[in-house]
């Protein structure tokens, strides 16, 4: 039966990462200067984490999309503000920040297993991973920040001019 969980688990493991890797929004990006333009619609922030031998993150955009609308602020759910997580800062001109949205650490997933014995969780260590973000943008959002939480500090990985 152990056996038969873990072999459960690599399959869910390389199902998710196949379907990570086929972004397509990649390919139907808009350009990052059009994000400030256009105003009352939700944008998309795509982005890669990955981690080095020596141990330091390093983060990229991939993507971005735009769609009209607006998010609900009810529907937009933080996490804990724990070491590990991704601190995203949307911050105006005068570098004010207007929002704040907390990701959990995406090197570090925790992957749930269903198998005969019940529920179980199991941490990933990955050295490469995608998460997105996504906000309303109101004319108000030129840059977004993207810092590391730490015990004792915050990282600053990327900080993006819209």
């Amino acid at each position: 039966m152990r056996l038969y969980s873990f072999f459960q688990l690599l399959i869910t493991l390389a199902f998710l990462l196949s379907c990570g890797s086929k972004n397509s929004v990649a390919s139907d990006s808009t350009p990052i200067s059009a994000v400030t333009k256009t105003e009352n619609s939700i944008v998309y922030l795509f982005f890669e984490i990955e981690k080095s031998e020596k141990g330091s993150e390093k983060v990229k955009l991939t993507g971005t999309k735009i769609s009209e609308g607006f998010i609900k602020n009810a529907s937009i759910e933080n996490k804990a503000s724990v070491s590990g997580n991704l601190l995203i800062s949307f911050l105006n001109k005068s570098g004010e920040v207007l929002e704040e949205r907390i990701i959990e650490d995406p090197l570090n997933p925790i992957l749930e297993v269903y198998a005969e014995e019940g529920l179980s969780k199991n941490k990933l260590n990955l050295n490469k991973a995608e998460f997105s973000v996504r906000f309303n943008q109101k004319g108000e959002i030129s840059n977004v920040r993207v810092e590391k939480i730490t015990d004792k500090s915050k990282n600053t990985l990327i900080t993006l001019k819209l």
